[in-house]
C-alpha cells in the first residue's frame, strides 16, 4: 500500500528521529511512503484553546492534501484523533464535511494500521530489556482498539520485556494547553511518573504521543537526576539490536 505519511508538528520539530523510525518501520512491513512537504498541523492546539476558526483552515488544508490517499498514517494518537472524530466538531462547509467522512476512516495511528495491515514478520525489531508502558490519554481513550493493537505490535519485538507502570492509565500531566495554564500541576503529575518509572526498574519508558515524550523527557532534564530514556514506541520497533 502507498502511505501518505503525516507527521505531528512537534514530531517535526523536535523529535525528526520518531518521524525516521516510522518511515523505516512502514517500509519493512511491506508498504511504501510519501511526505508531502506541504502539510501542516492538524489544527489540535487551536481547537483545544478555542480557536475554531483556525483549526478550520487547518482542518481544511489536511482536506485538500490528503482526502485522495488510500492510507494516512501518523505516529499521533492525538493528531490521528483530532482529524478522525474532532473534524466533526467544526464549522466545516457542507461539502468539507462530505470530504472527511470520506476520508476519516482512512487515516490511521501507527501501531493500529501495522495491526490491521502491516507484514509484522517484515519488522524482525529487537530491543534487549526491560520496557515501562505509558498509555498516552488520546492514544488510550479514543482510537478505537489501540491499546490491544500496540501490545501486540510491541509483543512482536525479540528480547523485549514489556512492564505496565503504575497508574499506567493517568495523564503524564501534558495535555496541551493544560501544561501551560497550570505548569505547577503539569509537572507534578510527571514528575510521579517519572519516580514510578525509576521504582520499576525499567531501562526505558515507552509511549505513543510527542507531547508526552517532551513532557517527560524535559522534566526528566530539569531534574537532573538521569533516569530511564524516554521513548516513542517506533523507535523500538525500528531497533535491529543490542541497545
Amino acid at each position: 500500500m502507498l502511505i501518505h505519511l503525516f507527521i505531528p508538528c512537534l514530531v517535526d520539530r523536535f523529535l525528526p528521529e520518531v518521524g525516521e523510525a516510522t518511515v523505516q518501520v512502514l517500509r519493512r512491513a511491506g508498504h511504501r511512503v510519501t511526505y508531502d512537504d506541504r502539510q501542516t498541523c492538524c489544527g489540535q492546539p487551536a481547537f483545544n484553546a478555542g480557536h475554531l476558526h483556525e483549526a478550520t483552515t487547518l482542518a481544511r488544508r489536511f482536506l485538500d492534501l490528503f482526502e485522495a490517499a488510500d492510507a494516512v498514517v501518523a505516529p499521533s494518537g492525538s493528531c490521528v484523533s483530532m482529524v478522525a472524530r474532532h473534524y466533526g466538531e467544526l464549522p466545516l462547509s457542507d461539502p468539507d464535511i462530505r470530504r472527511w467522512s470520506a476520508l476519516r476512516g482512512r487515516v490511521w495511528e501507527l501501531a493500529r494500521f501495522l495491526d490491521v495491515h502491516g507484514d509484522l514478520d517484515g519488522l524482525a525489531a529487537r530491543w534487549d530489556g526491560r520496557v515501562g508502558l505509558h498509555h498516552s490519554c488520546h492514544f488510550l481513550r479514543e482510537i478505537d482498539g489501540a491499546e490491544a493493537s500496540l501490545l501486540r505490535v510491541l509483543g512482536r519485538i525479540s528480547g523485549l520485556e514489556l512492564v505496565e507502570l503504575p497508574d499506567a492509565r493517568t495523564c503524564c500531566g501534558f495535555g496541551g494547553t493544560f501544561s501551560a495554564k497550570f505548569p505547577d500541576v503539569s509537572v507534578s503529575m510527571g514528575r510521579d511518573k517519572l519516580a514510578a518509572a525509576a521504582a520499576a526498574g525499567v531501562d526505558a519508558v515507552a509511549l505513543a504521543d510527542a507531547g508526552c515524550l517532551l513532557q517527560l523527557r524535559g522534566i526528566q532534564a530539569a531534574q537532573g537526576s538521569g533516569g530511564p530514556p524516554i521513548l516513542h514506541y517506533v523507535q523500538l520497533l525500528a531497533a535491529r539490536g543490542p541497545r
